[in-house]
């Protein structure tokens, strides 16, 4: 950060920090911690790869299978929080959010096309994440019942509605939210 009391060079950075993390593997911001509500109201923390950022809709993209928990939960409440700390920037950040599902639409065609085989023999397992199994790798791939895993393959937008930011700094550090209004934002300052 070059100047600590500008809250527009502020935010700038942080979605310049979040759009470095879609392409940079090795950045902190490239694997968020996304953050909902499970039935019994426990918080349920998930780490997910940040797959686009849009600063002018202030959204963030992640896939996911959607017969996952977290899809479950979503559906049931879709606000969630997404944290991102950078020991190396000395940065965390919090994103209030409102999540949206999103399957068969022309936004998860292209999603999938542009996800490497890897990442979509993910999705050819036979069983929801998190069932059950009797060892470690009890588990089978089934890509011609899944049309090779697309199937269960859902997107999710986070659409984000606040931002924390909170820079530490042995010369002292900030912190500071900001509330959106279209596309305009309200900084508050607030005590690290």
């Amino acid at each position: 950060m070059k100047n600590f009391n500008d809250p527009l060079e502020i935010h700038n950075q942080i979605w310049s920090f979040m759009e470095k993390g879609v392409k940079d593997r090795n950045s902190a911001f490239h694997t968020p911690t996304l953050i909902t509500l499970e039935d019994d109201n426990n918080a349920a923390a998930r780490t997910l790869v940040l797959r686009e950022v849009n600063k002018n809709s202030r959204t963030f993209r992640f896939h996911s299978d959607q017969r996952s928990k977290k899809i479950e939960q979503v559906h049931s409440n879709p606000n969630a929080l997404i944290h991102v700390y950078s020991q190396e920037d000395k940065l965390q950040l919090r994103f209030k959010s409102k999540l949206s599902l999103h399957i068969n639409e022309v936004l998860v065609d292209e999603a999938w096309e542009k996800s490497y085989g890897m990442s979509k023999i993910c999705y050819q397992v036979d069983e929801s994440p998190g069932s059950q199994i009797n060892i470690p790798d009890g588990y089978q791939f089934t890509p011609e019942k899944n049309h090779e895993g697309k199937d269960n393959f859902i997107v999710i937008i986070a659409k984000i509605i606040e931002t924390e930011w909170l820079y530490l700094s042995c010369d002292g550090h900030r912190r500071a939210k900001f509330t959106y209004d279209n596309e305009e934002f309200k900084v508050t300052w607030l005590v690290p």
